[in-house]
């Protein structure tokens, strides 16, 4: 029996892949969700559904915004101390899957350090440069858990080529027992692109700064490049999964295309993580007509909007256009949850929406 378990990850994400034979259980961590849920949500979790010192056959960290990786660096933090301290450790990992940034987009370093600078520039003259902040934060809790796990002795990348994961240099499916995950994302096309934004982006800024162009408009949320994503569709016992970090979603099609995983166009899966905590800005209604599930799981709480109420719209309308009848599992109710329920009457359009229960630290899908 297969079960996926969404862990109550707030704005972030975390679950847990639970497979394997009734005498041998086996377990995927994917992310650990922003601060807070390791403590309140994600230890409860790994203690209940693998057990005191239990075992992850992979703990993969989808990309490294501090809202998929702090849980992360959290679990290993407390690892490390129970170590030092001689004590029996929670969890023992057989290997990390972790796509650094300065692997993949930043190979010389360069784009880290015209971000430091554009942030020194602006904290000096008192403006608010969130995105790019997180994104230095969260560079820094990605070095710390390569770190950890080198000092806890985690192999990193054993499952890839040249020390990071893409659909090129991740050609062959990886297999853990009966569970097997296949390598959608990024492509080396997706990472140059991003290279390319990187430094566009921060050779803008640099000359707004040298101008003394101060526009805080330009430093929205949305401004500065999302990182990439590892995406794969992972198939176990004829079911299927296709887990998508915040990716966006012309680029998870583009990965099945080139992995030649679309039928006539199309593929259906058992489960969907819907892109990035359901921000139509990652998705499309084209998305959910060639990408159809029969559950689709939104990790959000409304920070930021998400999941938009456009997002649900489109898995709302594609699946009654198919007549396919669909369960839509998110983890906190939100402003948009109650819109689609009153504007889309789920008797009338085929679906249902599942939370998390009140008091639960997470909510599990069995195939």
């Amino acid at each position: 029996m297969t079960r996926i378990h969404v862990v109550q990850a707030q704005f972030g994400d975390s679950i847990i892949i639970e497979f394997g034979t009734p005498n041998e259980r086996k377990f995927i961590l994917i992310d650990g969700g922003p601060s807070g849920v390791y403590n309140n949500h994600l230890r409860g979790e790994i203690e209940n559904i693998i057990g005191a010192e239990g075992t992850l056959d992979a703990l993969i960290v989808s990309h490294i915004d501090t809202d998929h990786i702090k849980g992360v660096l959290d679990l290993l933090t407390e690892i490390k101390k129970q170590r030092d301290q001689g004590k029996d450790e929670i969890l023992s990992i057989k290997e990390l899957w972790h796509n650094s940034f300065s692997n993949t987009i930043d190979l010389d370093g360069t784009i880290t350090n015209q971000v430091e600078k554009i942030c020194e520039v602006m904290g000096n003259q008192s403006m608010d440069m969130e995105h790019a902040q997180m994104v230095i934060s969260s560079q820094n809790e990605a070095n710390k858990v390569r770190t950890f796990a080198n000092y806890l002795e985690i192999p990193i990348n054993i499952s890839t080529n040249d020390n990071f994961f893409s659909l090129e240099k991740t050609s062959d499916p990886i297999s853990f027992g009966n569970l097997t995950l296949t390598i959608t994302g990024p492509t080396t096309e997706n990472l140059l692109a991003l290279r390319d934004e990187w430094n566009e982006w921060t050779e803008n800024r640099i000359q707004e700064i040298s101008d003394g162009k101060f526009d805080m408009t330009a430093y929205s949320d949305d401004t500065a490049p999302n990182l990439s994503s590892i995406t794969f569709l992972a198939t176990i016992d004829e079911k299927k999964i296709l887990f998508t970090g915040d990716a966006r979603g012309d680029h998870i099609i583009e990965g099945l295309k080139k992995r030649k995983l679309l039928m006539y166009g199309k593929l259906h899966v058992d489960i969907l993580k819907v892109p990035h905590h359901g921000s139509d800005r990652n998705t499309s209604r084209e998305f959910f007509e060639t990408i159809t599930a029969d559950r689709y799981v939104i990790s959000a709480n409304g920070k930021h909007q998400n999941p938009d109420y456009a997002t649900l719209s489109w898995i709302v309308e594609v699946a009654k256009k198919q007549g396919r009848q669909i369960e839509i599992i998110i983890t906190n109710e939100t402003p948009s949850t109650k819109k689609i329920l009153k504007d889309y009457d789920p008797t009338e359009y085929g679906y249902s929406i599942t939370y998390i229960d009140h008091g639960k630290n997470s909510v599990s899908l069995t195939l």
